[in-house]
């Protein structure tokens, strides 16, 4: 005697944040694998194509809100396709405008697309919402030394460590500030006074 398994008379929908849950988790296992210089390996492009995919199984309104637009603006930036990212990662701000990871992205994306003073606009807006902190101030500072703006790098390197004192650690090595190495007042700000 066979036993008949009938499906269920409707195929079963995945819970959006489930669906959520796994985009983040494709994208954070993909981004691991992304070289900042050489971008996604292709096992890496693999996962991050993932989580795009989880979230076009999303309704409409969902994909178009704060979570799911910083998930899909992000892993495109891991993809390295960052002109398509900036629509998701504004969106992101404007649901969200004291989450600083859109602002960050957005920034991000906009300084690799060389437009330097759009990018520190974004930051500027996302302290506007978030002025404590630090990354943002320090980001600002790099951009601004980028563009040679020397002061306002500076003002935003002091207040980043002001907050943070950790921040200063990362002025060795960080390549944004070549520009403005040598210069005085970013060796003032950026040596301890015994």
């Amino acid at each position: 005697m066979s036993t008949l398994i009938t499906p269920p008379a409707e195929p079963s929908v995945v819970p959006r944040q489930i669906l959520l849950r796994r985009a983040v988790g494709y994208l954070e296992l993909g981004a691991l694998l992304v070289d900042p210089e050489t971008g996604p390996v292709p096992s890496a492009e693999r996962l991050l194509k993932r989580a795009l995919a989880e979230l076009t199984l999303l309704p409409a309104d969902v994909r178009q809100g704060g979570p799911a637009s910083l998930i899909e603006g992000e892993t495109l930036r891991s993809l390295g396709r960052w002109e398509a990212a900036l629509a998701p990662l504004h969106r992101a701000t404007e649901v969200n405008p004291s989450g600083i990871e859109a602002w960050l992205g957005l920034g991000w994306c906009l300084k690799r697309l060389g437009r330097l003073p759009e990018a520190i606009r974004s930051l500027e807006a996302g302290l506007d919402a978030s002025p404590r902190e630090p990354v943002l101030h320090y980001n600002l500072a790099c951009y601004h030394s980028l563009v040679g703006n020397v002061a306002s790098a500076i003002d935003y390197l002091r207040r980043a460590i002001a907050i943070d004192d950790r921040f200063r650690d990362l002025t060795g090595t960080e390549r944004d500030f070549d520009p403005i190495r040598s210069d005085p007042r970013f060796q003032a700000a950026t040596h301890l006074i015994a």
